[in-house]
């Protein structure tokens, strides 16, 4: 006997309910993360992160804040992953290459697949690490140090125009603007240099590319079938639909137009000084690793991971130099008073040393903390211990460095921009650079540390000795995170942080 349409229906309706059922009483009670804290809905689905993530705009880091002040210091947060908030437990959980700890997939940018960042298991990012830190290692940014001052050079030309002609600048795009152009040359060579700051103007094309980009990630993490879709669909469709699509369109085209570029020169036998023409000419490496396609990837995760969140970091920090009159005055005459002891140009090595510098630079990596996305990490054959908790092998497992940076237990007044704290015997008795996390820690840590600490002692002390700048139509609202997308925006057109540019010192 053949079913009817609507057996059919009530068949399916039952093995569904069936299915939900049993699914629920598994996660509630049956699950190994049964027994830990949180509440239950977020045990019974994700939808609850969806919720406060897709629906409300980025808000689920602070919904895991309130969590851990209502349930404790370790909270599951969805039917899979738990959360910690105690700055003594990080290094255990992002450790060292001693221990295993793989990334967690679904997490991960779908943007990039095959790219460094997005590679879970720990041989194979382990592999992919270490074809990349070599070029971004600390003699290697030393070795990068005169790019740098170059490209700083130019902006300093752009901000010389600004002065003479009264108008005003945006420092997030224009150090976006740095920051592209120094990657770019790291990345591709001199020759493949992307050469925005050469432009008559600055615009701001590349900063709402990368920011974008993040704003979309939290979508795509949750449903990652609308990548496929917008890469299936022509741009001029998706653009009616999501118009910022355009922006990210527009520089993947520029990285994919730079890689196809060294790969044609790689073909040619022609060697460029760049890390992707030198990754194509390593013979020891694996052929499928060294293929066009994967380090495309690469190279478009480094081109807007590497360019925002440093950039972010330098305008923020900037915005407070320049509000504190006496943070401003002090950082110039540390550096006047090195300078006329020394027939020497500011250099890196000479920069590092100085007391003051280094306390701003510290501070505003701390009051910026720019990565506001957890970082989840899975113990894969260890049982993880935490305070009396056991937490099951190939747990999620997530911090969120965003929380030690502000936490008012380590750093009283913790929104309070206070260079001074770091020149000090730390009130808890410890060093506060231990609490120092801007860039995670661990065997999968940011690679690009120390590329981030030259950009901002080269690019403060150059600009602060060389001009006067006053803020512009900018306030504390411009700069004050209220979105977690991975890297922290704020309320939607508000990240503008505007200076006038006085005065150029002779």
């Amino acid at each position: 006997m053949v079913p009817t349409l609507f057996q059919a229906i009530c068949s399916t309706g039952i093995a569904l309910a069936i299915y939900t059922a049993s699914l629920a009483v598994y996660r509630l009670l049956l699950s190994p993360l049964a027994k830990f804290p949180g509440p239950t809905l977020a045990a019974l689905t994700g939808w609850y992160e969806v919720f406060f993530d897709v629906l409300l705009g980025g808000q689920f880091m602070w919904e895991i804040e309130r969590l851990h002040g209502k349930f404790g210091p370790i909270v599951r947060i969805n039917p899979h992953e738990l959360h910690i908030k105690d700055p003594d437990y990080y290094n255990t959980l992002y450790a060292g290459p001693t221990k295993r700890r793989d990334k967690y997939l679904w997490f991960l940018s779908v943007g990039a697949p095959a790219s460094t960042f997005a590679t879970a298991k720990y041989d194979h990012h382990r592999l992919r690490r270490r074809m990349l830190s070599p070029f971004l290692s600390k003699q290697a940014v030393r070795d990068l140090e005169g790019v740098i001052k170059g490209k700083l050079d130019l902006l300093c030309g752009h901000m010389n125009k600004a002065m003479r002609s009264g108008e005003a600048l945006e420092l997030h795009a224009s150090f976006v603007s740095f920051a592209v152009d120094v990657v770019s040359t790291c990345a591709f060579g001199e020759t493949g240099c992307l050469e925005v700051l050469r432009r008559e103007r600055l615009d701001d094309r590349w900063k709402q590319a990368v920011n974008d980009a993040f704003a979309k990630l939290i979508l795509t993490r949750h449903f990652p079938w609308l990548v496929v879709v917008f890469r299936f669909l022509p741009l001029w469709l998706t653009a009616l639909i999501t118009p910022v699509v355009r922006y990210i369109d527009y520089m993947e085209q520029e990285v994919e137009h730079q890689m196809q570029y060294v790969y044609a020169k790689n073909q040619d036998g022609i060697k460029e000084n760049g890390i992707f023409s030198h990754l194509m000419h390593n013979q020891k490496l694996p052929l499928k690793e060294r293929a066009l396609d994967r380090l495309t990837d690469d190279a478009k995760f480094l081109m807007f991971a590497g360019t925002d969140a440093p950039s972010q970091v330098l305008a923020i920090t900037m915005f407070h130099v320049i509000r504190s009159p006496l943070v401003c005055r002090s950082l110039r005459e540390e550096l006047q008073d090195r300078t006329a002891h020394s027939q020497d140009e500011l250099c890196l090595n000479m920069l590092e040393k100085l007391p003051y510098l280094t306390a701003v630079i510290k501070e505003g990596l701390r009051v910026s903390a720019v990565v506001t996305s957890r970082l989840p990490r899975i113990v894969p054959n260890e049982t993880l211990e935490f305070r009396s908790w056991k937490i099951p092998p190939g747990t999620p497992v997530s911090m969120s460095s965003h929380f030690i940076l502000r936490d008012p237990a380590i750093f009283p007044d913790p929104l309070v921009f206070q260079p001074e704290r770091w020149l000090k015997q730390s009130t808890i008795g410890l060093s506060l650079d231990r609490y120092l996390v801007p860039f995670s820690k661990g065997s999968q840590g940011c690679l690009g540390t120390n590329m981030a600490y030259a950009w901002l002692y080269l690019a403060l002390a150059t600009l602060l000795q060389r001009f006067e700048f006053s803020l512009f139509e900018t306030t504390e609202e411009n700069v004050r995170t209220v979105r977690d997308c991975f890297n922290g925006q704020t309320k939607p057109g508000q990240n503008n942080i505007r200076v006038k540019v006085l005065t150029e010192f002779t």
